[in-house]
Order: C-alpha cells, then sequence, then structure tokens
C-alpha cells in the first residue's frame, strides 16, 4: 500500500520569515501524523544548506544556485521555455537574496518544478539521508504551467524533493470570491481587512497561516508516504482548494481533520512511522 517507508526522518525548514509559521507547532503535528519519526525543524533552507558546505565550496555553490534560480524565473506567464544564459544582473541578485534573511522579497515567480530542481541539488550538500520527508516554508511564489489555458498559474505547493510550500501562494494562489474580483474591475477600493477576509480568505501574516499549513504538511506526509496526496472531499484537510472558501473550509471550518478513509490512512502512518 505504501510507497515509502524506507525513512524515520522528516525536517521541516522555515524559509518564510513570517510571524504567523510556528515551525514547532508544524513539527508537532508532523509528529502526531507520523509517530515514532524524528521531525527536525530548521531556519532558513538556503542559509543551512549552504551553512554545511565546505568552505572552499561555498562560493561555487551559491553561483550554481544563483543560476539555477534566474533559469526558474518565469518572465513570460503565457511562456513555458525558457532559454539562453540568464542576464547577470538577475544571477547577481539571486546571490545577494541567498545571504538576506527571511522574509526576502517576493514578486518573482518561479517554475515550481525548476525551483525544487535547484533545492534538491543543495540537500546532499547539507547532509540529509536521500530518504527523509524534507518541507521547506518559503515566502517565494511558485506556478505550474498549465496546457489548458497556456499560462502559468500559482501554487501553494509542489510535491517532490524537497516538498515546498508558499505562504504568498497560499494568499494569491486559491482565487478568492468572484465579488472581490469584479470590484476591481469597477474600480471599488478593495484594499482587505482582516473583519472581511475572516472566514472568506486568508491575508498575509494571518494568524490562521499555521493552522493552515497543517493541512499542506499533511498532504506532504501522504505524498511522500503513498504517493497520493489529495483528497475529493471538501472536509478533509488533504482536499486540494481552488477558491479560498474551500482552502478555509477543508483546513479551518470542516469537523473533522480527514474523510473516514483518510482518517483510517493516517492511522496506519502511524504504524509505519513507529515500524
Amino acid at each position: 500500500m505504501y510507497a515509502n517507508q524506507a525513512s524515520r526522518e522528516m525536517h521541516v525548514f522555515d524559509s518564510s520569515g513570517s510571524p504567523a509559521v510556528d515551525i514547532e507547532a508544524l513539527a508537532d503535528h508532523g509528529r502526531e501524523l507520523l509517530g515514532g519519526t524524528e521531525v527536525l525543524c530548521h531556519e532558513d533552507f538556503i542559509g543551512y544548506c549552504l551553512g554545511k558546505c565546505e568552505p572552499p565550496d561555498v562560493e561555487q555553490v551559491g553561483n550554481e544556485l544563483a543560476e539555477m534560480l534566474a533559469g526558474a524565473r518565469v518572465t513570460d506567464p503565457t511562456a513555458r521555455t525558457r532559454t539562453g544564459k540568464q542576464p547577470q544582473p538577475v544571477v547577481d541578485y539571486e546571490r545577494r537574496m541567498q545571504e538576506r534573511e527571511p522574509p526576502r522579497p517576493v514578486g518573482v515567480l518561479y517554475d515550481a518544478f525548476e525551483l525544487c530542481l535547484a533545492y534538491n541539488g543543495l540537500l546532499s550538500r547539507a547532509g540529509i539521508d536521500a530518504g527523509a520527508l524534507v518541507l521547506v516554508i518559503t515566502d517565494q511564489l511558485f506556478g505550474t504551467f498549465e496546457e489548458d489555458d497556456s499560462r502559468y498559474h500559482a501554487r501553494v505547493i509542489i510535491f517532490g524533493t524537497p516538498c515546498i510550500v508558499s505562504t504568498t501562494g497560499l494568499v494569491e494562489a486559491p482565487a478568492r470570491p468572484r465579488s472581490q474580483y469584479i470590484g476591481r474591475q469597477l474600480g471599488f477600493d478593495q484594499s482587505p481587512t482582516m473583519d472581511d477576509a475572516s472566514g472568506r480568505w486568508l491575508l498575509p501574516n494571518d494568524p490562521r497561516t499555521t493552522e493552515v499549513l497543517k493541512g499542506y504538511l499533511a498532504q506532504a506526509i501522504f505524498y511522500y508516504v503513498t504517493g497520493e496526496p489529495f483528497c475529493e472531499e471538501r472536509g478533509c484537510r488533504l482536499f486540494n482548494a481552488h477558491w479560498q472558501e474551500e482552502l478555509l473550509f477543508s483546513q479551518l471550518g470542516s469537523e473533522r481533520e480527514f474523510c473516514e478513509y483518510h482518517r483510517l490512512a493516517a492511522h496506519t502512518l502511524k504504524g509505519v512511522g513507529n515500524a
């Protein structure tokens, strides 16, 4: 039934720089879902990995990462292919951002799979077990190219090695109520407040962020162990929400954490962690 039972280790990195992210609470939730699995908390992913490099290698690894991040940038949301050498000022910018403590400036959209590939190259440098589950929480925005409408769409999570969750994506990727977009088109002031957003959508540094992230951590765990991170039932934390109201209901508003099928599966996961 389970695709990956080998590792007893999970790493959770906080590269978001958000005061609304409680990394210890997320680690505790991981321990609860995977009983017996060692869950380790770390601060910034890039800083941690570069810090594990031998001094002679740091500059080279940092430069290679900067090249990959520059190449992962989406400059045209309607174009999937990006070729050629990246402009040196862009590469230099990415190199400088590595030395900056989170939160880092947002405003750039990265290709999710290329971002995952760039981060994957750092894992072996950090001495993290190749079979470990790694979750990186970042403030950077990433997306995937969809063939249906031939354009990039922002995403909250990308599954891979590592799995990456975007706190900016939590706010920007799931759509808000249609009335918000209609109001903007008509020129009305649509600047949201916490009162407006209560029960309807998330805001930057929203106090509900950590609780919502627990659901995405659960999705990463199910992806890692079973190969299937999502559920079709709206009241399950594994529901793949496309609207803000769906996200808040599945993560905060439902009477139960998981549907019956995934509740039983979660119970089995604890046995996997203890095996």
